[in-house]
């Protein structure tokens, strides 16, 4: 599964979710990400992201519907970001760097086990988990006094983030060819 489709229950979630829309929004999510990856479940093969998607939206959702917590409403925007920036650093921290997964997909496997792959994946999650913590950020400021221009600002880093996921790995190969050495 491509990682477009490992954000859209984050864009079903940001989509539906709104004064009052927060249970519906997170049951959408939950749904999405169920079934978008039962196989993957199935298999035991499911990817950073997806699980910490599933766990963050099955938790949500839990807690929504069973509980009168108003704040679950106001937060959950900011509480989405800092989920996802907690998975992105997850993956650092543990050496396992969630784009690797989807780079995996693209690119040949005799080049998986390189340094350079490695630390471009790194690299590249990096930048995803610093565009989530400034949205993160962002969100939190903006709970009680919201504007379009968080969500301009919101919208912008994350094509920045993905401007730079498809610049970088091209960057990295163009260097390497420059300098003789491996292109991946």
């Amino acid at each position: 599964m491509g990682i477009f489709l490992s954000f859209l229950p984050w864009i079903v979630f940001w989509t539906l979710s709104g004064r009052n829309n927060y249970q519906i929004a997170t049951l959408a999510a939950t749904v999405v990400v169920l079934f978008l990856n039962v196989r993957n479940i199935k298999n035991r093969n499911i990817k950073i992201l997806d699980l910490g998607t599933l766990i963050f939206f099955i938790v949500l959702t839990a807690i929504s519907f069973l509980s009168k917590v108003v704040w679950v409403d106001r937060y959950s925007t900011p509480l989405s970001d800092t989920a996802m920036f907690i998975i992105a650093a997850i993956s650092l921290a543990v050496r396992k760097p969630f784009t690797i997964q989807y780079a995996y997909e693209q690119v040949d496997p005799k080049f998986w086990n390189t340094p350079k792959f490695y630390s471009t994946n790194r690299t590249i999650t990096t930048v995803w988990c610093i565009a989530f913590a400034i949205n993160a950020i962002l969100a939190y400021l903006y709970v009680d006094n919201p504007y379009m221009l968080d969500w301009v600002i919101n919208i912008l880093v994350l094509v920045a983030a993905i401007k730079f996921t498809a610049w970088y790995p091209d960057f990295v190969k163009a260097k390497g060819q420059q300098t003789g050495e491996n292109p991946e």
